[in-house]
Order: C-alpha cells, then sequence, then structure tokens
C-alpha cells in the first residue's frame, strides 16, 4: 500500500510512524501468538487465528519484504475453505502489516469473516478489499498468547478508553499501553476504579471476575485476593 493510501487509514498516533522493514522478519512469530474465538461464550477455547500450514509462506514473504527498503505497509488476505462446502463457502481474514525500527504492527480488517458465493468462487472473488479506516471493536475475538512482547493497541489520546481489540502491537514502545492488554474486556469486565469500591468482599468478587475472563493470570489472582484478605 502506498503511503497516502494507509496514513488515512490507521489510528492517527499510529498514522505518524516511519517505517522500517527490518522488523517484518518477526511476522511469523507475532502470528504465532495470536487466537481467536469463534463463538461468544466465555469458556470456550481458543483457536489459533494462523493455520500453522500457512506459517511457512509467510516467513518467506516477510524475509524478501525486510530486504525491501522502499518505506511501504502491505496487505495480507487469506482464507480457510469450510469442510462441509468448501467450493462456495470460505472465511476471510485481512490484516495490514506495518514495520517499524522497534518492532511491527498488525490492523486487522477482517476477522475469519464469513462468506458465501452463489457458484464456485475464483481468486479474483475471493481477494476483493475495500480499505476503510481502522475503528475500535468492542468483541473479544483475540487473544494474545506472548505475555511480554505484544499488546493490543489502546489510543492515549481518547478521551474515553479506546481500546483496539483488532489492533495489534509488537515492541513498539510508544504504543504499547501499560498495563499490557492480552484481550479485549467486555463492558462487564472492566474494572472498576478501587475508589469505587465499598467493602473487600466486592473486590474479591471482581477479582475473581476478572481471573474467569483471562484479565490476570492465576498467580496475580492469587497474590492479590492474599492482599485483599489481609486487609479484610
Amino acid at each position: 500500500m502506498e503511503e497516502e493510501e494507509w496514513r488515512n487509514i490507521f489510528p492517527t498516533e499510529i498514522s505518524k510512524l516511519s517505517i522500517d522493514t527490518k522488523n517484518f522478519t518477526e511476522l511469523a512469530n507475532v502470528l504465532k501468538s495470536i487466537q481467536y474465538k469463534r463463538g461468544v461464550l466465555a469458556y470456550e477455547d481458543w483457536e489459533v487465528l494462523i493455520p500453522e500450514s500457512y506459517l511457512p509462506e509467510i516467513q518467506k514473504f516477510a524475509e524478501k519484504v525486510a530486504t525491501n527498503k522502499e518505506p511501504k505497509v502491505y496487505l495480507c488476505i487469506f482464507k480457510l475453505d469450510d469442510i462441509l462446502a468448501p467450493n462456495v463457502k470460505i472465511l476471510k481474514t485481512s490484516f495490514y502489516i506495518l514495520s517499524t525500527k522497534e518492532g511491527l504492527v498488525l490492523l486487522f480488517h477482517e476477522i475469519n469473516t464469513n462468506i458465501s458465493f452463489q457458484t464456485q468462487y475464483s481468486f479474483e472473488d475471493w481477494v476483493i478489499f475495500h480499505p476503510s479506516p481502522i475503528k475500535p471493536i468492542y468483541r473479544p475475538e483475540l487473544l494474545l498468547r506472548d505475555k511480554q512482547h505484544t499488546s493490543l493497541y489502546k489510543d492515549k489520546s481518547a478521551v474515553k478508553n479506546a481500546i483496539y481489540g483488532n489492533v495489534v502491537v509488537f515492541q513498539v514502545p510508544e504504543l504499547i499501553p501499560h498495563p499490557l492488554l492480552f484481550r479485549y474486556p467486555k463492558e462487564d469486565e472492566i474494572t472498576i476504579p478501587t475508589e469505587q469500591w465499598k467493602s473487600v468482599p466486592e473486590k474479591l468478587k471482581a477479582l475473581e471476575e476478572m481471573r474467569k475472563n483471562q484479565l490476570i493470570t492465576d498467580e496475580e489472582y492469587n497474590r492479590k485476593k492474599t492482599e485483599l484478605l489481609k486487609e479484610f
């Protein structure tokens, strides 16, 4: 994608970044960390978003791009055929790849979008793409397994808490929020400020909800629970 196009699509803070292709070689490793939940139930298992069989080809592409010094953002589109209707029904994923001196930014435009065709589709049918500005999404679709280097993007300039559940940041210091975000919380999962809690039992209940929804680890849960019980 040319510069004048991608800078109009990305969130303002990201659109100001300078491109450097050297970190493109990390692309396959970042994609390995991303999981997707097809259903809406909180207890449903998460699945790998990018099939492992696709990663070698993606890595070859990334290594080729890493030697290209042109300041470009790339668009990746792939599909998964429906098992029951492999010639007329697909799941389509598309995302932008921006490489900087520090790391990568992946902006997902479509995530396993279900598309059906009246007749057997061709390559030209499923790669049709209409660029549009990336906006925050409010569904917990992505989960990041890498808890050290990757995070969902949070717009620090927004008046409200604008978390982009479709934008993954890898080792770009000016974009990574603190603490890191590994999935997008639902409205009823967002932590209530401490000063609004009236009792330790309410804190414990909220803590349990955070663990259940994978916002904190078991270790973090047990440590905080011990602190709260001492306070109680």
